[in-house]
């Protein structure tokens, strides 16, 4: 493994999700970090930040980067849906990229 390390081996990176904006596809990969903050980074090259206002399950709020609230519902298989209360845009999240689901 150590040389792995030092012969520099390419760091990979995830696989893109099917993800939809609107109920339109677009791949996009998502990160999350433990204070509840999401990163969704679309295929196209937008990226947004939601920071966790109010915690729960299987709802909880998020504030993106420009300041509009999200409502995230977590289902049972994972998956989620963030929808903006204010102007009805919805985003899908599978939990898993279609090549790594069971």
């Amino acid at each position: 493994m150590a040389a792995l390390l030092i012969g520099g081996a390419p760091s990979r990176a995830e696989p893109w999700k099917d993800c939809a904006y609107n109920d339109r596809p677009i791949p996009c990969r998502d990160s999350h970090s433990s204070d509840g903050t999401v990163q969704i980074v679309w295929k196209d090259g937008t990226a947004m930040t939601y920071r966790l206002i109010q915690e729960g399950f299987p709802f909880s709020t998020l504030r993106d980067s420009l300041g509009g609230l999200w409502e995230r519902e977590i289902y049972v298989q994972g998956n989620a849906v963030f929808t903006n209360k204010a102007n009805g845009n919805r985003i899908f999240v599978p939990l898993r990229p279609e090549s790594n689901r069971p």
